[in-house]
């Protein structure tokens, strides 16, 4: 779940910490209490590019993890932006393979819309060729977007 782990709130300001998937699942899980998991497990601020397990305390999922890539105190050029978009990723993969993770759930980690998704893919892809841990699975909800990136991981080698 992207997060803007540089940002480090005051009491009852946790949510400005979350962008848009966030703000989704609290609506859809409310009684996952993800805002008072991360105000009691993370130590914040969370520098850019890493990663961190949450353990939840309700339903439906067991854990989650933030990656720290919603920047909203510097700006970044391309090749930054690209390059967390991979150290996000592999740092992601890390720490769920550390807490003994099978399965890994993300979207496109772009940094809320600072690079397209494919270049954020890409990277991800690139990542994914080195780094060893939980199963993990991309999600993209638009068709068009969606379609894009099975033809990149298919270009690859990830896709069959």
């Amino acid at each position: 779940m992207p997060i803007d782990g540089t940002l480090v709130p005051r009491e009852g300001q946790f949510e400005r910490l979350l962008g848009n998937i966030g703000r989704q699942f609290i609506r859809r899980y409310a009684d996952a209490d993800l805002l008072d998991q991360i105000e009691a497990q993370v130590d914040l601020p969370l520098p850019l590019g890493r990663a961190a397990v949450v353990e939840m305390d309700a339903q439906p999922f067991r854990f989650a993890v933030l990656v720290s890539t919603l920047h909203h105190v510097d700006q970044l050029d391309h090749r930054a932006k690209v390059a967390l978009a991979r150290e996000s990723f592999v740092d992601a993969v890390r720490v769920a393979a550390s807490a003994g993770l099978t399965r890994l759930a993300t979207p496109v980690l772009q940094g809320g819309w600072r690079l397209t998704p494919t270049d954020a893919f890409a990277q991800m892809l690139a990542a994914a060729a080195t780094c060893s841990g939980p199963e993990v699975h991309v999600y993209a909800i638009e068709p068009f977007v969606h379609d894009q990136l099975v033809t990149l991981a298919r270009g690859v080698g990830f896709l069959h």
